[in-house]
Parts: C-alpha cells; structure tokens; sequence
C-alpha cells in the first residue's frame, strides 16, 4: 500500500530553519520515526511536496537508499490516492484508505504536534524499551541514558525521558516527559520538565523549565510556539 502525504512549505526560523520533517526526535528525525510506523503498515510513504526542498529530498535518498519505501514529488499528486497518511493533533501517525488526501500537519502550532510526538516517542520508550540499545540504555525504568554522558549522583530522574549522548548534568532535575538533546549541559539547581533541549544547548544553575523548547534561535513555549526572549540562563551552542 502507497501512502500519500502532502508537504506545503511552512515559515520556520526555530530549528536552524529545517524543515518540520527533519526536526529532531532523539538521535533521529519526524520523518524516520513516521517511516518506522510505515514500516509496521507494510505501506510505502510518497511525499508531494509543494515547493521543491533539496534537504528532504537529500535526507531520503541518503537515509533509505535500500529499501526505497519514500518516494519523494513536487507538485499536487498526479493519480488517484490509494491512501493518505497524516499527523493529528496528538502526534499520533494516521493512515487513512480512500481518496481524500488531508495535510499532513494539523492546525496547530507546528511544535506542539511535534513535542506530542516525543511524548509518544518516550511512552513508548518506557513501556517497550529502546530499539537501539548501542545508542542508550535504561539507568532507570522509563529513563534513558546515551554514552559518553557526565551526570552526578545527586542528579534527580523522573521517568519517562531520555538522555542524548555526550551531555553533563551537575545535581539537576531532569523529568518526567522531558527530552535533552546530545551534547547538552544542565547546571546544578536547574529543573527540567516537559521540555525539549536541542542539541547542544546550555542551562545555567537554578534554572527552571517547563512546557519549553530550546533551539537553536532562542526558546518558545512548545504549545503556542510564543517565543520567548532568550537569557543568559539558557544558551545555544
């Protein structure tokens, strides 16, 4: 079965301006956790893209170059849909049969479908375990640790969340339902909870954060996509 999803252009400034399709969802990207639900579909996902993006194009040749179950086009779809494929307001991956094609993203902030699909992400996580134990493994049920990371012992987990690789975490709070990206610091003091830490970004002692995401271009809350005005507190590098 081909599924058929429709990807317009959207204004984004916040994630090193990547597409939605290539934000960050632990060590991988939206569109390899969507494929791994394909995958258990036994469907195949034919993207349209509305205006022509070198990197999503690039992305998939380069990431499934073997099995070739992501076709990528630009334009409106040119035959009739077998079934359409599409993300709804819980993060949840949608395969519908029929006709009728429906945007792939829902009328909501961008972040906020995106940050509902790291709480399915991290639930699944602690209900299943990790698919790929040479990146991580479990210190804690429901907690998820990559290698190479500092953390000091009176660092506090609350489950689920999940550590990326190579990041220091001096006597904070870390969870629940937070994800901190690889390469990260978190002073000591600071608190983190349902939040979403890009790569490489810094927090300073006695920080507090909650309901946020931490990118690149500064912080927004994940629900509204309000920016926040960036502080010394928390820093990308």
């Amino acid at each position: 079965m081909t599924c058929d999803a429709i990807i317009s252009r959207q204004p984004n400034q916040w994630v090193e301006d990547r597409p939605f399709l290539l934000w960050d969802l632990g060590t991988h990207h939206v569109l390899d956790h969507w494929m791994d639900v394909l995958f258990r579909s036994n469907a195949t996902l034919r993207l349209w893209l509305e205006a022509p993006d070198e990197r999503v194009y690039a992305y998939v040749c380069e990431t499934f170059p073997i099995n070739r179950r992501v076709q990528v086009a630009t334009g409106p779809p040119t035959s009739r849909p077998e079934a359409c494929t599409f993300l709804d307001s819980t993060g949840n991956v949608v395969i519908r049969r029929g006709a009728q094609l429906t945007h792939y993203l829902p009328k909501q902030p961008a972040s906020q479908t995106w940050f509902a699909m790291a709480q399915r992400w991290l639930d699944g996580l602690q209900k299943s375990g990790s698919k790929v134990p040479e990146l991580e493994h479990q210190i804690s049920p429901g907690v998820y640790v990559g290698h190479h990371c500092s953390i000091s012992k009176d660092t506090v987990f609350h489950a689920p969340c999940w550590v990326g690789s190579g990041t220091t975490i001096h006597g904070a709070t870390v969870g629940p339902r937070a994800v901190v990206g690889e390469n990260c610091v978190i002073s000591r003091g600071a608190s983190v909870s349902d939040t979403y830490l890009i790569t490489g970004t810094y927090v300073s002692p006695q920080t507090k954060m909650s309901g946020l995401a931490a990118g690149p271009a500064g912080i927004i809350t994940h629900a509204t996509a309000s920016c926040l005005f960036p502080s010394r507190s928390v820093e990308t590098r």
